[in-house]
């Protein structure tokens, strides 16, 4: 029986069905942030400039990449809705707008991006920063219309309960992308040694491979493309303009989301190099536990949209408080584990003692933002399953720009408590955003029951 039809409602089966949609999605998100954790591994061995020249040059590039996860939402949501209603066949021509509209986005962004120099200088980075850092974006920013292509298709298999081939596909760039950061970063043979520009650049080919990889399969191996409509234009499939609606209102969701992230990383470009190589660290801690809390989300989307999709009231509002359940255990272990080992865990990037001895205090307030920050995310992500568009972008732009960049600019800079400030900021406003979104979730299931 596939989550497409009326499932025992008990919350073991809805635990049981969102986990075997969940655990290959949270471990292909994993692995697309471990592309970031390699680079990270290795440039921790480069020097702390290296690694700030990267924190702060992939700053605006991982804002971008959030939004662009965003606008391509609508091919997951469409997707699962239209394949709960029994209309399989019009997932192809969903899926083929999808890749369109993120390829030329992309583009577009990775066109934008090449003035990030200027933009760096312009935020009050200092000259040789801007430079350096600016020209780590440069070259980054280019992968993005192959991430766009990676997450419209991922997105879509997703949907279709397929998530184990975007899982093998990141694993085998995880892969390729440890040995180019190597290559590229000290020089090796005939390379030159690029630094952190190095590690942009594996992050360019690795994005372009897995994109390909992912389209071919999609395009042209996938069993069963025929039943899902591949490469026919399907007349009923929901209309394009539906499609960029809901993609807008998570794109701009997302922007607001990491943007603000993107702020948080300006004011500790401001505290200096120690600072920003202690964010490098302990960042990879909250966006790895994130990205697994992101595959339950992701998994909650879908099964919050085929319940949609069949009219059934009570399975929607248990798959979404399920994900929450799923997501606060997860989040709560892997919290528990950081705040119990810090040092420990902190090694795995450096052995500088300098680094070790100033990221360790951050751990703490590191975790308890986590925790709060997986929730808020697998409500959103509900939120969206149902269809509901604006009012989760309302509240992300309230939660990080009215909460978290005040209270991190406050507790960061003005009470010069440096990098735990900021991520005191970032605790307090993923608590705002998950109790806000948890209401509005409870709001939208009761409102069809």
């Amino acid at each position: 029986m596939t989550d497409t039809t009326l499932p025992n409602h008990t919350i073991a089966d809805h635990i049981r069905r969102t986990l075997i949609l969940a655990w290959p999605v949270m471990l292909a998100r994993m692995g697309l942030v471990g592309l970031t954790t390699a680079d990270v591994m290795v440039l921790g061995r480069a020097g702390t400039e290296q690694l700030a020249d990267y924190t702060l040059g992939l700053s605006i590039y991982d804002s971008l990449l959030a939004t662009m996860a965003g606008l391509t939402m609508g091919i997951g949501v469409l997707t699962a809705r239209s394949t709960g209603a029994g209309l399989d066949h019009v997932a192809g021509t969903i899926w083929r707008r999808g890749i369109l509209y993120g390829a030329l986005v992309g583009c577009a962004m990775a066109a934008v991006l090449q003035f990030a120099p200027q933009l760096f200088a312009l935020l009050g980075q200092s000259p040789a920063r801007a430079a350096s850092a600016g020209s780590v974006t440069r070259v980054v920013a280019l992968a993005l219309p192959f991430i766009a292509i990676y997450f419209a298709t991922s997105s879509f298999l997703e949907s279709l309960h397929k998530p184990m081939v975007g899982m093998f596909a990141v694993a085998l760039a995880n892969l390729s992308n440890l040995g180019l950061n190597i290559v590229l970063v000290f020089g090796l043979g005939p390379f030159p040694e690029l630094g952190a520009e190095g590690a942009a650049l594996a992050t360019v080919v690795n994005s372009a491979l897995l994109a390909l990889g992912l389209w071919v399969y999609t395009r042209h191996t996938m069993p069963d493309r025929v039943r899902y409509g591949i490469g026919v234009r399907a007349v009923a499939a929901p209309t394009n303009a539906e499609q960029r609606r809901i993609g807008y209102g998570a794109g701009l969701s997302y922007s607001f989301e990491a943007g603000a992230f993107v702020m948080m990383t300006l004011f500790i470009g401001w505290l200096g190099t120690m600072a920003l190589a202690v964010q490098a660290l302990v960042f990879q801690f909250l966006a790895l536990t994130f990205m697994m809390a992101f595959g339950l989300a992701a998994a909650t989307q879908v099964r919050v949209g085929n319940a949609w999709g069949r009219g059934d009231a009570r399975g929607m509002a248990l798959a979404g408080w399920t994900g929450l359940g799923l997501t606060t255990l997860l989040a709560s272990v892997f919290a528990v584990v950081f705040v119990a080992f810090p040092m420990q865990a902190l090694r795995l990037f450096t052995t500088d003692p300098i680094l070790l001895a100033a990221a360790a205090p951050v751990m703490v307030w590191m975790t308890l933002a986590l925790v709060f920050d997986c929730n808020q995310s697998v409500m959103s992500h509900a939120c969206r399953g149902r269809g509901d568009t604006w009012v989760p972008t309302a509240l992300h732009l309230f939660s990080y720009w009215v909460v978290m960049v005040p209270a991190g600019y406050w507790f960061g800079i003005r009470m010069e408590s440096g990098v735990i400030g900021i991520y005191q900021g970032i605790f307090l406003a993923s608590m705002v955003s998950v109790t806000l979104m948890a209401l509005r979730f409870r709001y939208l299931t009761r409102a069809v029951a």
